[in-house]
């Protein structure tokens, strides 16, 4: 704003009016003859000097009001009457407490600096000011604190796992400062700008407040974003660690596989230092290239423990880099025993691939997973009336008919004890015993008496990708199945509460599921081909190439099948910080109470079982490493369960937020977004003071009075007088 006083000084402006007023001089009487040529040539330049006079008149007055006006020191857009220093402030320091602020640069991580930073700024305020609070690990912003009180505050904050967006932090901090009754409002957003800290894709998430509060009275806000750190960033970290499955056969070795990723412009070379159950195991050099990442594997021993969890990690040894939090991951697995699997079928062939893809080398020393047993249909029923509930899966393939109902009878009797049954239809199925009453009980589908439809065709699209049997490989037995060549299938009709998982490409229905929910979900899966082929195209048993090694989606899915049929496939064991942890307590068990123990093995956490679940929820575990969990059953027999948590794998990755994202977020006047302390105090005195006019005005002085000057000289220069006739100069 203007001085006032200085600003009164324009009013010299009307000084050259008063002194041409009252000293221009009277003009006296000469007595010329009358000359008429004469006197038509002093009215024309009278008229020419008054335009001058008036010109260089105006040009002196505008010189005198301009050199007051810069004398005032005015300023556009300034936020304050009071000036820059002094004044209560409403001040909102957002921070930015994400995992990736841990980065170090110069021994000194990136939320060190923002600590520093926001120190500065409080030194900026006066004690009169209030000031709010929030982290991105907990963005609800309290009562305001005094500068001293935010101090305090600040040498308190810490990294943490789970964080919820900033834009989330923005929205709860802006309200508070619009309410404030301090004269000025500013926010500042002290973060590294990467893109895992926001939420750029729903950039409304919070930010429907500030809106809101910059529509309020006095809703002025000054919004500074500060960036932190260099935007250089050379860092290698463990992307991934996981065995291969979850579960592993004892006896049975497990490849661990592992992702190392590099950011920088230098190769980098390190050590991959693979760790189970807290000793060292192996090591291994890798070399990634910029910006690239490569692939790391270790295999455990074979003589595992059965029934025991197993812990495991991967560590980047060597130099340490300027990122902690990655240069470790952890991975759990437990050992247990062979699936039971049991094939019945009227020939030999029809069950011997399904029993190739499970266990291809059947000798004892091996160890495949899978422990397959064999049984005709008319011999189910005296040696399995019992023992079937041992099963993870039954194998129904190409059955011609059960010779009783009573064998229909155990089989529905297992399913809804939690068992999974697969059929595999083909030539020698009869559906007068399939449509049967028992069996439509729990057969997904009722076969039609016709004949099996007839033309060549292929499996179509799966229906749907995240079912557990597709979910880990549907990207890569998807196009298989298109290739598969199928000569001929059952046609069925699905009753209601069926799900069809696989169509043909002519649309009918390949594969089918049906649920029976108890104790333990039992599962049915229908595949109205056969799971086997013939040699001879021209054999009756021939319907489809589906076994051929020439498409492994068959070896794909019978291995899935087992699993999901068992209950397990879903089983998970590694999660990130953040995610909600189910662990399976397995079938029919029913525990008492559990307590939970994070890595830092202090005081545990009681939790209660669910009366009906056979999962354990535990909301969003925050702590990074292996996690306890130890059940108590009613005779007080205690279980050990665990799990391994580990960082998001955004938080590794620095992808930062474009300008675009930012003006989505705040509109693309709404904040100034300064990358060190120069820049931040320019947009400050900006905002606060306004931009000055001062050497603009000096400026435009000076060529006032340059053409002052010019005027003045071209006005008052006499003009050569004319010679008279006839004289020569």
């Amino acid at each position: 704003m203007i001085n006032a006083g200085l600003a009164a000084g324009t009013a010299l402006a009307a000084l050259p009016v008063i002194l041409h007023l009252f000293m221009r001089q009277t003009p006296k009487h000469v007595i010329f003859p009358a000359l008429r040529l004469v006197r038509e040539r002093q009215k024309r330049s009278k008229k020419r000097l008054r335009v001058k006079n008036w010109l260089l008149l105006l040009a002196r007055m505008a010189v005198l009001a301009l050199m007051a006006l810069a004398l005032a020191r005015p300023r556009l857009y300034s936020q304050m009457p009071l000036g820059d220093q002094s004044v209560p402030t409403a001040l909102g320091l957002v921070f930015d407490t994400s995992l990736s602020m841990s980065y170090k640069e110069n021994d000194k991580t990136r939320l060190d600096e923002a600590k520093e930073r926001a120190r500065a700024i409080l030194d900026q305020i006066p004690d009169s000011s209030l000031v709010f609070p929030v982290n991105s690990a907990d963005p609800v912003a309290g009562n305001g604190l005094t500068p001293a009180a935010a101090r305090k505050w600040i040498d308190n904050l810490t990294i943490h796992a789970v964080n919820r967006p900033l834009n989330s932090a923005m929205g709860q901090v802006y309200p508070k400062v619009v309410e404030c009754d301090r004269p000025r409002h500013e926010v500042y957003v002290l973060t590294d700008l990467a893109r895992s800290s926001w939420n750029p894709d729903q950039p409304a998430e919070g930010l429907d407040r500030v809106a809101k509060a910059k529509t309020t009275p006095g809703g002025k806000i000054a919004t500074f974003i500060l960036r932190l750190g260099s935007p250089e960033v050379n860092d290698v970290a463990i992307d991934a660690a996981a065995p291969a499955k979850n579960f592993v056969t004892q006896g049975e070795s497990v490849e661990i596989k592992g992702q190392v990723r590099a950011q920088g412009a230098k190769l980098a070379s390190r050590v991959v230092e693979f760790y189970l159950d807290g000793v060292k195991k192996g090591e291994k050099p890798v070399e990634i290239p910029p910006g690239g990442q490569v692939e790391v594997s270790f295999a455990t021993p074979t003589r595992l423990p059965e029934g025991e969890m197993h812990r495991g990690e991967l560590r980047l040894g060597g130099t340490p880099d300027p990122l902690e939090f990655n240069d470790k991951r952890y991975f759990t697995f437990k050992v247990r025993p062979a699936y039971k699997v049991l094939l019945i079928s009227d020939q030999r062939v029809d069950a011997d691939f399904v029993a190739l893809a499970l266990d291809p080398d059947p000798s004892p020393s091996a160890a495949s997973g899978f422990q397959i047993d064999r049984v005709l249909p008319k011999a189910l029923l005296a040696q399995y009336r019992d023992t079937l509930k041992d099963y993870a899966a039954v194998f129904v393939l190409n059955v011609e008919a059960f010779e009783d109902e009573d064998s229909w009878g155990l089989l529905n009797g297992y399913v809804h004890e939690g068992g999974g049954l697969v059929f595999g239809l083909g030539d020698r199925c009869n559906p007068a015993n399939y449509n049967g009453p028992t069996a439509s009980q729990i057969l997904p589908a009722q076969l039609e008496p016709n004949r099996p439809s007839k033309g060549e065709t292929t499996f179509g699209k799966i229906a749907d990708v995240t079912h557990p049997l597709f979910q880990r490989y549907a990207k890569e037995i998807d196009p298989q199945l298109a290739l598969v060549p199928v000569y001929r299938y059952w046609t069925v009709k699905p009753p209601e509460g069926s799900r069809v998982l696989l169509n043909y490409a002519d649309g009918a229905p390949a594969l089918l599921e049906r649920t029976f929910k108890g104790s333990k979900t039992g599962r049915v899966l229908l595949w109205t081909t056969p799971l086997s082929r013939r040699f001879w195209r021209s054999d009756r048993g021939a319907w489809n190439e589906f076994p051929l090694p020439a498409y492994p989606a068959f070896l794909v899915l019978m291995n899935e099948t087992v699993p999901y049929l068992a209950g397990t496939s879903n089983e998970q064991l590694d999660f990130e910080a953040g995610e909600n942890v189910l662990l399976f307590l397995g079938p029919g068990a029913r525990y008492q109470s559990f307590q939970l123990m994070g890595p830092d093995t202090k005081t545990p956490e009681t939790l209660t079982p669910s009366a009906t679940s056979d999962y354990l929820e535990i909301i969003a575990p925050q702590m990074l490493g292996q996690w306890t969990v130890m059940a108590k059953d009613a005779e007080n027999h205690q279980t050990r369960l665990g799990f391994s948590l580990n960082p998001p794998r955004t938080e590794s990755q620095f992808a930062p937020l474009e300008t675009k994202d930012l003006d989505a977020i705040f509109g693309k006047d709404g904040y100034a977004l300064a990358e060190d302390a120069t820049a931040l105090k320019k947009y400050q005195d900006t905002v606060r003071v306004g931009n000055e006019l001062f050497p603009w005005l000096m400026m435009l002085i000076l060529i006032i009075v340059t053409l002052e000057n010019l005027l003045a000289n071209t006005f008052y220069k006499e003009s050569p007088r004319p010679s008279p006739a006839g004289v020569s100069a």
